[in-house]
């Protein structure tokens, strides 16, 4: 996912995405939508959002509770006209007057600020801004709303079949499953975890229609909300260990295996550059993400403290790659931690960097 936008337009990063990007960051502030019918204001603390006084629509919450059949007009007007002349804050006086318990108010509020939410996924005719705050003004009455949740309950409810479309990749553009790094891990759907488990790295959004028995709508709108997310993604520019060389012999394989460590070493000097002694740790974090798809001679590797990687045996890697199958899924697994550590250089230090790098790591591969 692309680094979180403070400002744009819906057409070209749809609400599902802002939300998510708030929520990913762990952000505070208020996120302000103009468009048709005017306004909307949302509160964010710490990345959950947050109904307070200081974005809190009266109006809005009036004709909610009504169209909710919480409470009937001649009622809400009474409670509404009471609140004004007597200067009694609005719940305070919905309560006072028996038109709504504390018990179902407040599950009504929860439920108000979810929905002013979700009223925006299909929207691209407005602008948004984000502007971040270090805490929020006035008072709180619902807090910690989850932003995960919402986002997937939002794509969940379009309408907007084109909008999702239109925001996804290429059909020849390949997938992969991604870390996206919220505190608690979104609770998909069974048919959203079901189409995650499609995709196996280098599997392509065509590849991915063609074997999804979700039918392709359904495909597409699952497939949307975990990119928004961030459990879903393209592939990085790949950095290639090499092609399948002729010679198969332990010398061949050893210098593979040294032009691989090569680029290790060159990834782990350029983050070291901008994180310093940190490198390392974000190195080993990017590798224990991926781990469990590794090939299993690589279960037991070793960082060393210049980013290379080392084998408990290199006896069992000559062994690996005698036969054709054990060759390509070392390769893959070579391809897969040189990929984790290129994203964990753009998670660091943006995507500028990870261009830079990606030319440096091709550049390298043409010397070897």
């Amino acid at each position: 996912m692309d680094d979180f936008v403070s400002r744009g337009d819906l057409a070209h990063i749809p609400f599902a995405r802002v939300l998510a990007g708030i929520g990913r960051q762990g952000l505070t502030g208020l996120l302000l939508v103009r468009g048709v019918g005017g306004e909307k204001k949302f509160s964010f603390d710490r990345g959950a959002l947050v109904l307070g006084s200081a974005t809190f629509d009266e109006a809005g919450f009036l004709k909610f509770l009504w169209t909710r059949g919480e409470a009937d007009l001649i009622g809400l007007a009474r409670v509404e006209d009471l609140a004004r002349r007597a200067g009694t804050p609005l719940l305070r006086a919905l309560t006072e007057e028996g038109l709504l318990a504390p018990a179902r108010l407040w599950p009504a509020l929860e439920s108000f600020a979810e929905d002013e939410a979700c009223s925006l996924f299909d929207r691209e005719d407005a602008e948004f801004e984000f502007q971040a705050l270090p805490g929020l003004a006035g008072r709180t009455f619902v807090g910690g709303i989850d932003v995960a949740g919402l986002v997937l309950e939002g794509v969940r409810k379009m309408t907007n079949a084109a909008l999702i479309a239109g925001h996804l990749p290429a059909e020849g553009e390949p997938l992969r499953r991604l870390q996206a790094g919220w505190p608690e891990r979104p609770r998909l759907s069974l048919q959203e975890r079901y189409l995650l488990g499609l995709l196996e790295p280098g599997t392509t959004v065509a590849e991915l229609y063609a074997e999804s028995d979700l039918g392709k709508e359904d495909t597409q709108r699952a497939l949307f909300a975990l990119l928004c997310l961030g459990l879903a993604g393209t592939t990085a520019p790949r950095p290639k260990t090499g092609r399948l060389p002729a010679d198969r012999s332990p010398a061949e394989t050893e210098r593979l295996f040294a032009a691989f460590n090569n680029k290790c070493s060159f990834i782990f000097k350029s983050i070291s550059k901008g994180v310093g002694p940190v490198a390392l740790s974000i190195i080993e974090k990017s590798i224990d993400e991926i781990k469990g798809r590794l090939d299993p001679v690589f279960q037991g590797l070793e960082l060393k403290p210049d980013g290379r990687i080392e084998l408990r045996s290199s006896l069992k890697l000559n062994m690996a790659m005698g036969g054709e199958e054990g060759r390509r899924s070392l390769l893959r697994s070579m391809d897969e931690i040189l990929m984790a550590e290129v994203l964990a250089v753009k998670r660091t230090l943006g995507p500028a960097h990870e261009a830079a790098l990606v030319r440096g790591l091709e550049r390298l591969g043409d010397a070897s």
